[in-house]
């Protein structure tokens, strides 16, 4: 009789306990996002806090409702009730205001931010000594999208409106507030470096589109198109820690300069192309040389004949002068003018031509 020995076959886990084990992992990966969200929302709000401190440290007033957190679990969104904020420079004071701005980030990106002013802002430039006043108003649901680097400093913005108005007034202008521009589909961007180490250095990219631009401008020069598209990109070399005169100054003296990349507007048949690299003078007016383009002159020459900005005999001579920088286009044939462009002593020259000044900063 042989004695076989067997193995007991293993015992096998209880499905209970599998399922206990892993309703336990989800909770705690639930409660660990939970907690995440509600520490990334309340981060958030303390930067928020320390920014505006930091801006009334600075002299500039800041002001917002009691902020309201939403979004979870999947967003962080604070909604922020009739925010103001107003920058006193030296001769101009600027204020954005709006009654609803909505920033919002994922938990998981909190240095990501999408800021959107529901109901539009206005934005307001207020010149004192000269009596002046800027404003620009914004469709609803403007945005700005802003990234940032773990150093604090802002890597990237876009703002996107889909229109907007400008509007200027003088004091003691008997016709009182004057529409200067309508704006239509415009976005900006901003790029910034981190550090940076030498003037040569490119420290922000801005680029701004405008696919329709309407201002009564195009009217008084006697063009027959109802709008304009522009669209410009530049790079500022050099750190720039402000826009005050002071600033600007130490900017200057370092040697900063900004590179207009590209400049163009078309109002049809007319097109301008410009690039150009500028810098300040001791009046930190702009100061500096480039290229510019004019496709479509003889019909530009045409509009102002007829609108009485010229006699025909001063547009002869202008035709001959421009002639003499004219070229055929590759492309269609048609009559392109390249002249330099120089800015020196507050004076805008294009070729021969004086097109306007500049005042002192």
């Amino acid at each position: 009789m042989t004695n076989e020995i067997t193995t007991p076959p293993a015992p096998h886990k209880s499905p209970r306990r599998i399922g206990t084990v892993l309703s336990f992992v989800l909770a705690l990966a639930v409660l660990t996002y939970v907690g995440n969200w509600f520490a990334a929302a309340f981060w958030l709000e303390g930067r928020i806090d320390d920014w505006a401190a930091a801006e009334r440290a600075k002299g500039n007033e800041i002001a917002y409702g009691t902020l309201r957190f939403e979004g979870f679990p999947f967003e962080m969104s604070i909604l922020a009730p009739d925010v103001l904020y107003q920058r006193n420079r030296e001769a101009v004071v600027e204020t954005v205001a709006t009654d609803r701005l909505r920033l919002s980030a994922k938990p998981w990106a909190p240095l990501d931010l999408t800021l959107t002013a529901e109901n539009g802002l206005t934005a307001v430039q207020k010149a004192p000594a000269q009596g002046t006043t800027v404003t620009l108003t914004s469709a609803p649901d403007t945005t700005i999208n802003a990234k940032f680097y773990n150093s604090g400093v802002l890597e990237h913005a876009r703002l996107s409106a889909a229109s907007g108005r400008l509007v200027s007034h003088r004091e003691g202008d008997p016709v009182g507030p004057r529409e200067a521009a309508r704006l239509g589909a415009t976005t900006a961007t901003l790029d910034q470096a981190d550090s940076v180490a030498s003037h040569t250095d490119a420290s922000a990219v801005v680029s701004l589109t405008t696919a329709r631009l309407e201002t009564p401008a195009l009217k008084q020069l006697g063009s027959a198109a109802d709008h304009a598209r522009l669209s410009l990109e530049a790079t500022l070399r050099g750190a720039l820690s402000g826009t005050d005169a002071t600033d600007l100054a130490l900017w200057r003296d370092a040697g900063g300069t900004v590179d207009i990349d590209r400049f163009t507007l078309s109002l049809d048949p007319v097109a301008l192309k410009l690039n150009a690299t500028l810098a300040l003078d001791q009046l930190l007016r702009p100061e500096g040389a480039g290229t510019l383009e004019i496709k479509g002159f003889d019909e530009v020459i045409e509009d102002l004949i007829s609108a009485g900005h010229l006699t025909r005999d001063a547009a002869e001579v202008a035709r001959l002068v421009l002639g003499a920088f004219s070229r055929n286009s590759g492309t269609d044939g048609t009559r392109v003018v390249s002249m330099p462009v120089s800015a020196q002593n507050g004076r805008v020259s294009a070729g021969p031509f004086t097109l306007f000044r500049f005042p002192a900063f």
